[in-house]
């Protein structure tokens, strides 16, 4: 298993789409984050370009798993929720150790 020290809130935000949708486009995503900060009234604006370097690093974290087989690439969860959280916690314990 890939160890995964941490992932920030944002990186979590994406997983939780990712996880949820099962596969998904940068701009799925990237509206889906807008929808939500529009009804959490948050006044943050979050770049499409953001999205898409957040996804290409959770995709060479190999976290997500990248189609690049047609024009618009398509993201699926590498990691199922149950695997990040053990690694997450296992990295940290190991430092603590």
């Amino acid at each position: 298993m890939n160890k995964i020290s941490s992932i920030s809130k944002f990186e979590a935000n994406i997983m939780l789409v990712a996880w949820e949708k099962k596969k998904v486009t940068v701009r799925e995503v990237h509206e889906i984050l807008l929808k939500n900060e529009i009804r959490d009234k948050d006044s943050n604006f979050i770049p499409y370009t953001t999205v898409m370097s957040i996804m290409a690093g959770l995709a060479e974290k190999k976290i997500l798993k990248v189609n690049r087989s047609k024009k618009t690439y398509t993201y699926s969860a590498k990691m199922n929720k149950k695997d990040l959280a053990k690694s997450i916690i296992s990295k940290v314990a190991e430092k603590l150790l």
